[in-house]
């Protein structure tokens, strides 16, 4: 008899805190965090105009669940249309951070795996590699990531293969926006 009655307060209990928490069916709960930083390009093999590096950079902060609002501004190129070894970007967006509790508002987020590599996604190329390395270095660690593998060994005037895999935390409207 004790025992059922134990089982039934402990049921009860479970029940009692599995309705105080937020639901969230395809994650956990996030919360924004607003980011500024500067990318300064050093290319020796790769070069790209200030338009093709806002591009680029647009490119990553979306495949990693940035905010909608992300901003990429780039200068220091001689003509904007044109490449130029030592452009820069200053990038302003926010990053989704899980939380141990609920925030207000809770935004509802999930690890998901990420590659760049050649062709991974798409608009990145073989010679991308000094742009991932120094996007890894002074851009990736503002995400909440986890398990980073892969090398990235670019070799300068030579065209390098590169490969990074780890896992996000995005919100699920862009993960769903694979």
């Amino acid at each position: 008899m004790l025992r059922k009655s134990l089982l039934a307060h402990a049921l009860a209990a479970a029940l009692v805190l599995a309705a105080a928490a937020p639901v969230y069916a395809d994650g956990d709960p996030g919360s924004w965090q607003s980011q500024k930083t500067e990318l300064n390009y050093m290319g020796f093999t790769t070069t790209y105009s200030c338009d093709g590096l806002e591009s680029k950079l647009e490119l990553l902060l979306r495949k990693l669940g940035a905010s909608s609002d992300a901003k990429v501004q780039a200068y220091g190129c001689d003509r904007f249309d044109a490449p130029s070894k030592f452009a820069r970007a200053t990038l302003n967006f926010a990053t989704l951070h899980p939380v141990a509790s609920d925030t207000d508002p809770a935004v509802p987020g999930r690890w998901r795996t990420i590659e760049f590599a050649p062709h991974r996604p798409f608009a990145l190329g073989e010679g991308d590699c000094e742009l991932i390395e120094q996007f890894r270095d002074q851009v990736l660690p503002l995400f909440a990531t986890r398990g980073l593998e892969g090398r990235v060994n670019c070799v300068p005037h030579q065209v390098s293969t590169f490969s990074l895999k780890f896992q996000v935390f995005a919100p699920i409207a862009a993960a769903r926006s694979k």
